[in-house]
């Protein structure tokens, strides 16, 4: 979820040079910001604490050493535990038929409190589908209610994609001394006989996640029934060279977390001009206590959590034609040629010719090409297949 809390818009204009102060203060501090859901269970609820940053600043400022906990509206609660820069995490139980809150006490002796939200229970997701299309892979969202309860959904997702070196790792440089103190390089071949490469450089995986808010409603609608595209990936994109996987999470919003995400999705991701709109203030169920007139960016959902995964094969999609880009060049087996291209930070391949039992030239290319792991990690997914 992008972090942009807009109290007004700025446009300077091209060739404007007079200073432009800006009609309120913003603290040094900055606002705290409060991402995340509380999940009524199974599963982890994950609260991500931050601070607004003024226009000049870089980075995120992560809130640490606070205290937070969820309370029920019968007195229980749930204290969670901080897990990193800025996250604060539980395994909680709740119960359907009660309301719950978060509360938040900072090292600096600000409270923050949400108001009571309701559980909302999440329906599962009916399924992932894709079709190809001539721009690439479009994947949606299959959903329902039958008991019409639920209206209003979230999503997000994690992509996982295996990926492979363009070429193999079977020579290695050996650096050797040279005349008057210089340094030569030659190369060693690794098993001449099985031909043995450096597997764990060759196949890798790499992930992400989502960066935008996929909201959706089947409020105007008689059924509660949602099918929703919500991912494009373009043709021929390195996600789907070899097995691509998306596990995607689906949550229940009440109407005014609905509408508070809807507000934010309209701040943070349409193109503004002069003409447009301007944004509106961000007024989620998060108060600071301590101090009333403190705005506080972040609205609190209470619900659980529905996932489901998919897997697609290059297999399974015709004539993708992923290209590497990488390109393998023949050199000579001679110490001028092989120190010539390692100076250049090339690095060999298995393009070997032979002239007998001896390499006669092999074949050279960019470190990103035959190491994987500058792209991703050789450990594999415990979700992953094969």
């Amino acid at each position: 979820m992008k972090q942009i809390f807009c109290f007004l818009m700025v446009i300077i204009l091209a060739g404007c040079k007079e200073k432009y102060d800006l009609p309120f203060s913003t603290p040094d501090t900055g606002y705290l910001v409060i991402e995340g859901l509380i999940n009524k269970g199974p599963g982890l609820t994950l609260i991500q604490l931050s601070r607004t940053n003024k226009l000049t600043d870089a980075g995120k400022k992560y809130e640490r050493g606070a205290r937070v906990q969820v309370e029920g509206d019968d007195n229980s609660v749930f204290p969670l535990v901080e897990t990193g820069v800025g996250g604060y995490t539980a395994s909680l139980n709740l119960l359907n038929n009660k309301k719950y809150r978060l509360r938040i006490k900072t090292v600096s002796g600000k409270e923050y409190l949400s108001d009571f939200v309701e559980v909302k229970v999440t329906p599962p997701i009916d399924s992932i589908s894709w079709q190809r299309e001539s721009a690439g892979v479009q994947l949606n969202i299959n959903t329902h209610d039958s008991k019409n309860n639920t209206r209003y959904y979230l999503w997000d997702y994690q992509e996982t994609w295996e990926i492979r070196s363009a070429y193999l790792s079977v020579l290695k440089y050996v650096t050797i001394p040279g005349p008057r103190g210089t340094t030569l390089a030659d190369i060693a071949y690794k098993d001449p006989v099985t031909h043995r490469f450096d597997s764990t450089i060759w196949k890798c995986w790499t992930s992400s996640t989502s960066n935008q808010l996929i909201i959706g409603s089947s409020a105007k609608l008689s059924e509660d029934v949602i099918f929703k595209p919500f991912l494009l990936i373009p043709g021929g994109d390195r996600k789907i060279s070899e097995l691509y996987s998306i596990n995607l999470r689906q949550l229940a919003l009440t109407k005014q977390g609905y509408e508070f995400l809807e507000k934010m999705k309209k701040n943070t991701e349409e193109t503004g001009s002069i003409f447009d709109a301007q944004p509106s203030q961000l007024e989620g169920n998060i108060h600071c206590v301590t101090d009333e007139n403190e705005p506080v960016v972040g609205y609190i959902n209470v619900c659980s959590v529905q996932e489901k995964r998919l897997f697609i094969s290059r297999d399974d999609v015709p004539l993708w034609n992923y290209q590497s880009g990488c390109e393998e060049k023949s050199i000579p087996n001679n110490t001028d040629s092989i120190t010539d291209s390692w100076v250049k930070g090339k690095v060999p391949t298995n393009g070997l010719t032979f002239f007998g039992s001896n390499i006669l030239t092999y074949g050279e290319t960019t470190l990103d090409c035959i190491d994987c792991t500058l792209a991703g990690t050789n450990v594999k997914p415990a979700f992953w297949p094969r």
